[in-house]
């Protein structure tokens, strides 16, 4: 039986290999389970140490896999299959997408709990957690950060709409850091993909997929949508909370006083009605570029021509020093500003 999370001491986790890969033996596992690193609805997942490369790798499992789970007589069987289906699906879309701000898959490999078979995804770590931890840690972010990592998230669309994937679940949670807090878009659970060959134009879709919040308004049309768009106007809504520390809406559902200007088209409204902390953190250059993304999809911007937004200008290639030096000091500058809001008032006599 595999012990899927350590309790005290690491426990080896063995995975059989696919057949075309048992021969690589410089890949081959076992992989110790460290800790579990967290969990969604599609899967659990897990820090280990691969042992021949010599290095930390992230693990996904299927969630249905429960960690104190015994026996096998609680495998809920059709969560199972589902659940592996999405981890090979998520695999096949992110081997198709080769950059530096992707999550890279190092491979899919075969297990077995009791009676159960089931497939792991093994994919780089990424030590400095993810965008939503360091907004929760730090709050809105500098705005020549925010230029960076826009750059960088933008860059990673790019490269998936080349290859024919349309991720359809851009949000914090998904854009990992890794340990120069460099921008990884991971998560591909609900990406759609066009043919072999084709790029992500030729990619349509009816189903709701994605987050809410981020969720652009086609999708809850139940009409048939396209799909670069959609992760155009997550995007936008990323680097609008980003800037501000706030999201654009409250609800992304009609009735929503924010949410219907941008479904009006009613821009001027949309920005004029911000409370006042948003107000004061967005620029021209970072409004001009989060309005063209949250528009109808027929006039919404494309990720390529974002990125020759006036406004990203100098931000595509900043040294990885530079960034790991700019995200500490905010850190530290949130930290300080935390400390002082705590402090015990001075006493004066």
């Amino acid at each position: 039986m595999l012990a899927c999370v350590a309790t005290s001491t690491p426990s080896p986790l063995r995975l059989q290999m696919p057949a075309d890969e048992q021969n690589q033996q410089l890949h081959k596992g076992p992989y110790t389970i460290i800790k579990e690193l967290g969990s969604g609805l599609h899967g659990r997942v897990l820090l280990a140490y691969d042992e021949r490369l010599q290095r930390d790798v992230a693990v996904k499992l299927p969630a249905a896999l429960t960690v104190n789970t015994l026996t096998t007589d609680r495998v809920n069987v059709d969560e199972l299959e589902h659940q592996v289906t999405s981890i090979v699906h998520e695999c096949n879309a992110m081997r198709r997408v080769q950059h530096p701000n992707v999550l890279q898959i190092d491979r899919l490999v075969s297990g077995k709990k009791g009676d159960y078979d089931y497939v792991a995804m093994v994919t780089e770590f990424t030590p400095n957690g993810d965008m939503f931890d360091l907004l929760e840690a730090g709050g809105a972010l500098p705005e020549p950060l925010v230029k960076v990592y826009a750059c960088q998230l933008l860059r990673a669309l790019e490269a998936c709409h080349a290859n024919g994937v349309v991720h359809r679940d851009v949000k914090p949670e998904n854009l990992l850091l890794d340990a120069n807090y460099q921008l990884k878009l991971a998560d591909f659970g609900v990406a759609a993909t066009a043919p072999t060959g084709a790029d992500a134009t030729e990619v349509f879709s009816r189903d709701e997929s994605g987050t809410a919040l981020y969720m652009a308004p086609e999708i809850k049309s139940r009409r048939t949508y396209r799909g670069t768009p959609v992760d155009v106007w997550s995007a936008g809504v990323v680097l609008f909370i980003l800037v501000t520390g706030l999201p654009p809406f409250n609800e992304a559902s009609k009735g929503d006083a924010w949410y219907d200007d941008l479904l009006d088209g009613d821009l001027e409204h949309f920005w004029a009605s911000q409370p006042e902390e948003v107000l004061q953190t967005m620029t021209p250059g970072a409004q001009d570029l989060i309005s063209s993304m949250l528009v109808a999809p027929d006039e919404r911007i494309t990720v390529s021509e974002a990125l020759q937004h006036p406004w990203l200008r100098g931000a595509d290639c900043v040294d990885s020093y530079l960034i790991r030096h700019a995200v500490s000091t905010h850190l530290e500058a949130a930290l300080a500003a935390s400390k002082m809001e705590t402090a015990p008032a001075e006493r004066r006599y």
